[in-house]
């Protein structure tokens, strides 16, 4: 059976660009992020591909990931991407 994809934030630090953490996106709301990161739905209607968070989508983000954190620009790159969801 397929699995359905899961969308994740990805930290990727800015030094060595391997990835430093990731957190689910429990409630991910498509109509919102394809809003938020100007989505045209023909294109990439689920969203599957890798978008970049930036400063102005931050409070976007915090809101859709359900706790505060702090983002820092400078050291780390922030995405929104889909990954395999094992349920």
């Amino acid at each position: 059976m397929k699995s359905s994809p899961c969308h994740v934030l990805t930290v990727i630090d800015g030094e060595t660009e391997e990835l430093f953490d990731a957190y689910e996106i429990s409630g991910f709301q498509l109509t919102a992020f394809l809003q938020q990161f100007d989505v045209p739905i023909e294109t990439d209607p689920e969203m599957l591909d890798r978008y970049a968070v930036g400063p102005d989508d931050a409070d976007f983000v915090i809101k859709a990931i359900g706790f505060e954190m702090s983002f820092d620009f400078t050291r780390y790159a922030y995405f929104i991407e889909a990954a395999e969801n094992d349920t």
